[in-house]
């Protein structure tokens, strides 16, 4: 049954780009889609070491997807307002995009928001059981999933029209936060405290303030605008707890650029390499509102709007590659430690850092025997802008290191795509320790490694004729 699935998906690919290339000029079109993907009462709910169930709606959650199509070649571009992306439905996902479009599976690019008000994946981890991922209501949402994404896409491009594309980068100041901290005489980390003492402790890193827009606009009738797709590096984390399902700030965001900019406009958010940055201001105090930060993103964006510079569309290319990281070693006394925690957590109240470190531990040794493997995927759209999907919580020295030596003027980085290995810190962060570093699946030199494999793409993107 498989092969046939497979042949078929074959059969469709070539038959449709056979089609595109006997119907289809030299004229950039774009179309765009957005398909529900909000989860019923009662699914296990994600961004946190226990077990909450959805009770209520804050707002809606969506799978948004972009299809960008010129002479023969087509992309698509698919957010989704999920914690996080898991391998099995990306791949389900893309077989099912390329029998009902005709996109191959490599140019198809699958990023999640990380909000930590949205339905938990399961990820074949201790995890799964604190969350209760495996329950009945977490299965069958996971197994519904692939086929609304699909549905994004497919819909995207029945929406095809001739278009425009044009970017732009601004700055936004004052609202995110390197969530790491050294304290001076210590070489260890202080995880997101909500204040600190200036005179004694400062951020571990820097963070990225680059908002970055991409827009998509018709050449025909009114020229409004189809889609935009914006990319900025910070933790969704702004709701908190509670049972609420919520597309956190990033809900707040799309939603005013839509209603600013043209109701019938699909506005997609790509999370930026958010690993070890959060929204917590511990310089003046002040704890800004979901509103608040989604509000002060879409201003900004307003304000460079006018700005944006109208990019020479080229036939989208595409590329990706699967890294292979090595697992990080623990010692006996530590998978016995972390065995002990395993057992008591539900029974006692650990923490979060010792029962994330736990996890992290179990499954590790648990998948000895599976390489660890990443998808790195680039997705140029002409010339001067460049799409980066990475697949985890990437600390943001990994990702400004891309944007400084990559070969295009416009690079945007679309963190927990295509999968999701859990953190990935730079090698600096390891000796500092705390949450990040202990819930990482791969050793010191992974985010480095992914690095490389990026600029690599990233230059043979750029070279191609």
């Amino acid at each position: 049954m498989r092969v046939c699935r497979h042949l078929l998906l074959m059969l469709t690919l070539v038959t449709t780009a056979r089609a595109g290339e006997a119907t289809q000029g030299s004229i950039l079109r774009v179309g765009a889609a957005a398909v529900d993907i909000t989860p019923a009462p009662g699914t296990p709910m994600a961004g946190y070491y226990h077990y909450r169930a959805v009770e209520g709606v804050r707002d809606r959650l969506y799978a948004k997807a972009i299809v960008v199509q010129f002479e023969a070649s087509m992309i698509a571009l698919v957010a989704l307002d999920l914690s996080g992306t898991t391998r099995p439905v990306v791949e389900q996902a893309r077989e099912l995009i390329g029998i009902q479009t005709g996109i191959p599976p490599d140019r198809v690019l699958i990023s999640a928001t990380h909000t930590h008000t949205g339905p938990q994946l399961p990820r074949g981890s201790l995890l799964d059981e604190i969350t209760r991922a495996n329950a009945p209501q977490g299965v069958d949402y996971v197994r519904a999933l692939p086929l609304r994404i699909a549905e994004a896409v497919s819909q995207a491009k029945g929406a095809l029209a001739p278009a425009s594309v044009s970017a732009v980068m601004g700055q936004v100041e004052g609202i995110s936060f390197n969530r790491r901290v050294l304290r001076e005489g210590s070489s260890q980390a202080i995880w997101q405290p909500r204040t600190i003492d200036q005179t004694k402790e400062r951020p571990a890193g820097p963070i990225d303030p680059d908002l970055g827009l991409l827009v998509f606009e018709r050449t025909e009738s009114d020229a409004s605008p189809i889609a935009t797709y914006t990319n900025f590096a910070m933790h969704p984390t702004s709701v908190g707890g509670g049972q609420q399902v919520s597309a956190d700030y990033p809900g707040v965001l799309t939603r005013l650029l839509s209603e600013r900019h043209g109701s019938q406009m699909v506005a997609l958010f790509a999370n930026g390499c958010c690993g070890n940055i959060n929204h917590t201001d511990y310089i003046s105090g002040r704890r800004r509102t979901t509103e608040q930060l989604g509000k002060a993103l879409a201003d900004v964006a307003d304000k460079v709007w006018p700005k944006r510079e109208r990019l020479t569309p080229l036939a989208p290319r595409s590329r990706s590659t699967m890294v292979t990281l090595e697992r990080r070693r623990f010692t006996a006394a530590e998978i016995d430690k972390a065995k002990d925690i395993a057992r008591r957590m539900t029974t006692e109240s650990l923490g979060t850092v010792p029962m994330a470190e736990a996890v992290c531990i179990l499954e590790t040794v648990d998948k000895r025997d599976i390489p660890l493997e990443a998808e790195v995927q680039v997705i140029a759209l002409s010339d001067e802008l460049a799409i980066v999907g990475l697949p985890g919580e990437i600390f943001v020295e990994l990702g400004l290191s891309i944007k400084k030596t990559s070969p295009f003027r416009y690079t945007f980085i679309a963190e927990l795509a295509n999968g999701s290995i859990g953190y990935i810190p730079h090698r600096e962060a390891y000796p500092q320790g705390n949450y990040e570093v202990v819930s990482a699946r791969g050793a010191a030199g992974s985010g480095e490694k992914i690095v490389e494999s990026a600029m690599n793409l990233l230059r043979e993107l750029k070279t191609i004729p």
